[in-house]
């Protein structure tokens, strides 16, 4: 094929990938809470910022790479076989990098068959209450420094 032409070859690959993908997902039914889930963590993400920060914070464990949230909804075009995102370590999607956000997030992993690695210190807990005051005290803390 003409040189000028080969990134349409790519784009057309990538889009008939996404396309099966999500003719996959429609068939397992998992579309209204995939979709849902989605919208919520875009919205979040870029409108609800200090929600996303709270959570955040709360948030303990590590991600184990089990590759479930990549396969949501359509199996993310940059998943590798391996299960390794091609974009981890240079643009990832903001909602990519901070998933999950909160405990519907891992809900929604474990409906899809996943085990995700994070967890979330429940609100009101002993736990919670403390580590709240110390997110206090290093914010009161870097405001006096800054």
């Amino acid at each position: 094929m003409d040189g000028r032409f080969s990134h349409v070859a790519g784009l057309s690959t990538l889009f008939k990938h996404v396309f099966l993908s999500l003719t996959e997902t429609l068939q397992d039914g998992h579309v209204v809470l995939s979709s849902s889930g989605k919208v919520k963590r875009f919205w979040l993400v870029h409108f609800q910022k200090k929600y996303v920060q709270r959570q955040l914070s709360r948030r303990h464990g590590t991600c184990s790479q089990c590759g479930t949230c990549c396969k949501m909804l359509f199996t993310c075009p940059l998943l590798t076989r391996q299960r390794g995102c091609l974009w981890y370590s240079t643009c990832r999607p903001q909602s990519c990098r901070i998933f999950p956000i909160d405990q519907r997030d891992i809900d929604e992993v474990a409906l899809c068959g996943g085990q995700c690695g994070y967890s979330f210190i429940r609100e009101g807990s002993a736990k919670a209450k403390k580590e709240a005051v110390q997110t206090e005290k290093e914010t009161d803390r870097n405001e006096t420094v800054g």
